[in-house]
């Protein structure tokens, strides 16, 4: 009895002991204890370590968790630091990871036991609809111990995934799952469990399902495993894959690289204003993932729809697509990739979409997609959190000498740079229906000019890629000091043809930050470096902010002229009025056109900027009254013929390439219209010239902005 008695005691001691671990949170690695022995209060007091002791303690302990008495020392002499607080740090870390774990395991064995259940009254609703595979008829099952027996089989594959994945996760999972995660399997597809069952679908669709699945549960490890798979990019936000750790921990999922191809993986997350199902639906289809990543994506289609998924939802859709992934410059080749997208859900709020190249043995593709995507989890009020993983293999010798520490360091084409595609998208949505921002405009008008402004940039960067589907002809190629010039037939928005359009395209360095040269061209005197417009563009007629601060650099603005005349004063009293009917009206404020006393070639300029941690990109085109009379009534404006202009700031290194010093690559781009040239090869070098002449005071224009800030 006596000893019962004590053993109680211990369990109840050990019990209060857990509780109070619960109710006091490890410190963090930046936030420690100055008096460990304390117990847990609200006088507890903490000191706070300094982002490079952060840094190196973390780099120790990802090479060993228990530092002896004599690294402890060293570690706290080279920090500044005392042995104790050296030893506490550790011990926190430890202890951190551990609960990190078993919070994990706790949660993928308790929604794995549920699930199989789940799975299993699937399976058996599956088989009652199972085809034929000689005749394609409803199959019959002749027993219902043979049904049974299939079931069987079925749960014992699906305990053994469970029991493998479970040790994967207490061997590498370093971070918490959200609820309910499932193993990324099609056990749900009645095409997959027609496979495992014997009905036969066709050999090419179940090699699909068989490379999706595989690179979705790559795909989920890499979006919860942290440190040694990943390390801070601090070039361009978010993180980098370190690749000896990934060799070691996958097999390749598309063969063998070829000689000359490398590798770039990069990792990001942001907070999104939209729910889950909402992205997968957009991601799912070509038109509106194009839209949604305005600037990266050239053109997209689906090529074959396998599944639209089951039950009416999104989830077990699988599709082939063909995209063109580009970078603002004439100096890097777009990435046409042919792949699978498979998206997935895992539970109530969380879903995975992957995509995977399958043109691997197609020769002329210089880019490969390796198990890449996105993990997105449903938050409260709409959000969602969006963690994306862009793996690609290209062929390096491809891309100019200037750019290939940018694309390979995973700025270029990264994860960072879509998730800042994502977010303006979401931005200029939320600008369009907030009845708070902007609430000058009406909501149609909003979303007109919004429209006309993506449609612009996505004529910009078709000419810069030569991607959009549109035809392109060589004029003449870049050369040094020398931009490339491209020619092609014009049609008006009636189909009515007016000559051709060039499109002169040129990139070179700057030694100024990409931010600060942005800032410098949008606030400086915009004649030094706009050679054709600065006349008209010289000030806000509308300005429309994409982003809740008024003053962010994200904004779509529309200009005109700042000479004081009685026509530029009569055109800024007619916005003027549109503005203020839009403040009072709900109908179509303006009809009439002609009611506007002004001259057939009086013009403003439409622009849009935008600005992140990845580059910047201004961009503007010539609009006439009647699109900005459309623009204000809200009207269709896909028949707007635009010929915009630009330029593309990105972080950069001179010719030197990485071992240059560093700056900013900028890109020039010009589109200009030759009513009296008939076809591409009737261009004149004098019309050659004349091109040549404006690029290069463009460039010089931005070298003396430059020059004139390091003064």
């Amino acid at each position: 009895m006596e000893g019962n008695g004590n053993q109680r005691a211990r369990e109840e001691v050990l019990a209060t002991t857990s509780d109070e671990n619960e109710n006091c949170e490890v410190a963090s690695s930046d936030e420690q204890e100055i008096n460990p022995g304390s117990s847990c209060s609200s006088s507890r007091q903490y000191s706070r370590y300094t982002q490079e002791q952060i840094e190196e303690l973390e780099k120790f302990f990802n090479k060993s968790s228990h530092p002896t008495e004599k690294e402890r020392f060293e570690i706290a002499n080279k920090l500044n630091i005392t042995i104790k607080k050296v030893k506490f740090w550790f011990q926190n870390k430890r202890t951190q990871l551990k609960t990190q774990t078993e919070r994990h395991e706790h949660t993928i064995l308790k929604q794995e036991n549920e699930q199989l259940r789940l799975e299993n009254s699937a399976l058996i609703e599956a088989l009652k609809n199972a085809l034929c595979s000689k005749c394609g008829g409803q199959a019959t099952i002749p027993d219902g111990s043979i049904h049974k027996h299939k079931v069987v089989i079925e749960n014992a594959w699906l305990k053994e995934e469970l029991s493998r994945i479970t040790s994967l996760a207490s061997q590498n999972f370093v971070m918490p799952l959200p609820n309910k995660v499932t193993i990324p399997r099609d056990t749900l597809n009645p095409n997959v469990i027609r496979s495992h069952m014997g009905f036969d679908i066709p050999s090419q669709r179940n090699g699909y399902l068989v490379q999706v699945s595989k690179a979705m549960e790559v795909l989920l490890k890499l979006g919860i495993t942290n440190a040694p798979l990943w390390n801070k990019n601090k070039k361009g936000g978010g993180e980098t894959l370190n690749f000896v750790e990934y060799v070691r921990a996958f097999p390749s999922c598309l063969g063998t690289k070829p000689p000359g191809f490398i590798s770039d993986a990069t990792r990001a997350s942001s907070v999104v204003p939209m729910t889950s199902s909402t992205l997968v639906e957009a991601l799912l289809n070509a038109d509106q993932w194009r839209e949604m990543f305005m600037g990266i994506i050239g053109s997209c289609t689906t090529m074959e729809v396998i599944s639209n998924g089951i039950g009416g939802s999104r989830n077990g859709s699988l599709q082939l697509m063909k995209a063109e992934i580009q970078f603002i410059s004439p100096l890097v080749p777009v990435r046409v990739m042919e792949f699978i997208r498979y998206a997935k859900q895992q539970a109530e709020g969380l879903w995975i979409v992957v995509d995977l190249s399958i043109d691997s043995g197609i020769e002329g593709h210089m880019a490969k997609r390796c198990p890449s995507g996105c993990i997105l989890h449903d938050m409260p009020n709409g959000f969602s959190m969006v963690t994306w993983i862009e793996h690609t293999e290209y062929n390096e010798q491809s891309v100019s000498q200037q750019y290939r520490q940018l694309i390979s360091s995973g700025v270029g084409f990264g994860a960072q740079r879509w998730i800042s595609a994502l977010l303006r998208h979401c931005e200029s949505i939320r600008a369009i229906t907030s009845p708070t921002l902007n609430h000058h405009l009406l909501q149609d008008t909003k979303r007109s000019l919004i429209g006309l402004a993506k449609r612009m940039t996505s004529i910009y960067c078709g000419g810069v890629c030569l991607t959009d589907g549109q035809r392109w002809d060589l004029v003449a190629d870049h050369a040094p000091g020398r931009p490339r010039i491209m020619a092609r037939n014009f049609i008006s928005g009636f189909s009515e043809p007016m000559g051709i359009v060039t499109s002169a395209t040129y990139s070179a360095w700057m030694p100024a930050n990409h931010q600060h040269l942005f800032n410098m061209l949008i606030t400086k005197d915009r004649c030094i470096w706009d050679v054709i417009y600065h006349r008209v563009a010289a000030r806000n007629v509308i300005r429309l902010p994409l982003d809740q601060d008024e003053t962010s650099p994200n904004c779509i603005s529309i200009l005109n002229s700042n000479i004081v005349s009685l026509q530029s004063y009569l055109l800024y009293l007619y916005v003027l009025v549109l503005i203020i009917k839009c403040l009072f009206s709900n109908f179509i404020i303006f009809s009439r056109v002609k009611e506007m006393p002004t001259e057939d070639d009086q013009v403003m300029v439409l622009q849009e900027t935008t600005s992140d941690m990845t580059g910047s990109l201004i961009v503007y085109a010539t609009v006439d009254f009647p699109t900005v009379s459309m623009v204000m009534n809200g009207e269709d404006i896909s028949s707007v013929a635009l010929l915009p202009s630009g330029l593309c700031i990105v972080p950069g290194y001179g010719e030197d390439g990485a071992n240059g010093e560093r700056g900013s690559m900028v890109t020039v781009g010009f589109q200009l219209l030759h009513p009296d040239i008939a076809t591409s090869n009737l261009v004149t070098m004098e019309t050659i010239t004349t091109i040549n002449d404006l690029v290069a005071r463009a460039v010089q224009g931005i070298k003396e902005i430059v020059r004139s800030s390091q003064q």
